[in-house]
């Protein structure tokens, strides 16, 4: 009996509470005969061993919990300690969100989840003052109010309380910090100015929408039939999403519209689970192609024109100039729609993004969300002169209308205000053959296989008669160990 009880946190919890300042134990955890010399001895030593399992797993969460943690996590096949909620049942979630670091919490009843794997741990160890059962949670994003700014705001009834990391910051009604929001709400989740007209929280309440706009608190309701009833909302690397149980939607956070292709299956996206995930039962290939610290090389590398870094491999991209929120493969129609599969060259200029696939253009508006221009793609032949199929990489550097195009050890030229567009012989580089190529304000990056090269100028790569230095693509771009 007394193994089984160190075991079990919740009973842990119980012996630890006392009922007097004499210390007499919660009832729970007492024998009849609870007031005998042997029991109360008992009882400590029961409260020592539970002081000890509790330190011992306490220890074992801060240590999952580290962001980019080098510790090997034992439980990483095992996310469900036994005696605790498992997140991977049917229930899903009061509340998602994120905190100051990027790290995404999973609230439901009394238990948090941290991450993508980590078992639960009681939500007051996290966040001592507050209660279970949350409504609602989000990570606020208003620059313009340093006191605010991505601190986490959680809901319950007519109460809020605001924290920064694990530190309260205040606790407050409903209608002081947010006024014109409904009591009880069902879900909520911030809307940088960009993504929305201005920095706003979306907040969802039954069928029904409350757009509170940060600068002047004025409060817009929407109904968006399309998206259905939330129980759980996230923003995340500009995506939106409106969790239903353990399914999910991605929506447009100013329509309300949703894509074809959902709801889809949360188990297999945002969280390890055991017979899920998009990549449960796929080849080497796939996990090569999938995982950002494989050895697989890239296709494509590129800055758009309000300065959002990408990394592109197969019919994946990764985003790489945001760290706060992790670093997570995506589709590439996901974001570009129509474009699938591997590039052969991608390029920025005049706000737009330019794609080249095969024969294909693809060219797209730098906007919140890209948007395919009207009667893309185009034959690649028509609108550049060259033949996309031979194509290795594409770069472009700022202020200049010159498109330099590597084909094997050569790269060719295209001035692109030019009218036909013309494909000069351009210059041979050292490099005999190319991955991908980006240049950014100071320096052109040519990337081969697992390995990265940096050049000041176009001079330099055209005249430079020694390789210079190599990088490693995983470990300072892709923040991999090794």
């Amino acid at each position: 009996m007394l193994s089984q009880a160190v075991c079990s946190p919740i009973l842990c919890q119980r012996v630890l509470t006392t009922q007097s300042s004499r210390g007499v134990y919660n009832s729970d955890c007492q024998t009849p005969d609870q007031h005998s010399l042997t029991t109360t001895r008992t009882m400590k030593l029961l409260s020592l061993l539970c002081l000890s399992s509790i330190f011992t797993l306490g220890l074992a969460f801060r240590i999952h919990g580290k962001k980019h943690s080098a510790e090997v996590d034992v439980r990483s096949q095992h996310p469900n300690l036994t005696g605790l909620p498992d997140r991977c049942n049917d229930e899903g979630f009061d509340a998602i969100t994120l905190d100051h670091q990027g790290i995404i919490y999973y609230l439901r009843g009394d238990y948090v989840w941290a991450g993508y794997r980590s078992p639960a741990t009681f939500l007051n160890q996290t966040w001592p003052e507050l209660p279970g059962h949350i409504d609602a949670a989000f990570r606020i994003h208003h620059p313009s109010n340093p006191q605010l700014h991505n601190n986490t705001f959680f809901f319950k009834d007519g109460k809020v309380w605001q924290f920064h990391g694990q530190t309260l910051k205040g606790q407050f009604l409903m209608g002081e910090r947010f006024p014109g929001i409904p009591v009880g709400l069902d879900a909520a989740v911030e809307c940088p100015a960009g993504e929305c007209p201005q920095d706003s929280v979306l907040f969802f309440k039954e069928g029904s929408v409350y757009m509170l706009d940060l600068l002047t608190n004025i409060v817009k309701e929407k109904h968006w039939p399309a998206l259905g009833r939330c129980t759980a909302a996230m923003r995340w690397l500009e995506k939106y999403y409106c969790f239903q149980g353990v399914r999910f939607t991605h929506f447009n956070p100013i329509s309300g519209s949703v894509p074809t292709g959902y709801p889809k299956e949360a188990r297999n996206y945002f969280m390890r689970c055991a017979g899920f995930g998009h990549h449960h039962g796929s080849n080497s290939s796939f996990h090569a192609t999938y995982q950002k610290c494989s050895n697989s090389s890239f296709d494509g590398f590129s800055v758009d024109a309000i300065g959002r870094m990408y990394a592109f491999r197969g019919n994946w991209y990764y985003r790489l100039d945001t760290k706060q929120d992790g670093w997570h493969p995506w589709r590439i129609n996901s974001s570009w729609p129509s474009l699938h599969s591997k590039i052969n060259g991608v390029f920025t200029w005049d706000k737009k993004i330019y794609f080249i696939q095969g024969s294909q253009l693809f060219v797209y508006r730098t906007e919140a969300q890209y948007v395919l221009i009207e009667g893309y793609p185009k034959p690649v032949q028509d609108e550049l002169g060259i033949n996309g199929s031979q194509v290795d990489a594409t770069f472009m550097c700022q202020q200049s209308s010159i498109l330099y195009v590597v084909m094997g050890n050569r790269v060719g030229t295209v001035d692109l205000v030019q009218t036909p567009r013309v494909l000069s012989d351009g210059f041979l580089i050292r490099h005999p053959h190319v991955d991908a190529a980006m240049c950014t304000n100071d320096r052109i990056f040519l990337f081969v296989g697992t390995k990265y090269y940096l050049y000041t100028s176009v001079e330099q790569l055209a005249t430079s008669k020694h390789l210079p230095e190599e990088h490693n693509i995983a470990i300072e771009l892709m923040g991999c160990s090794h």
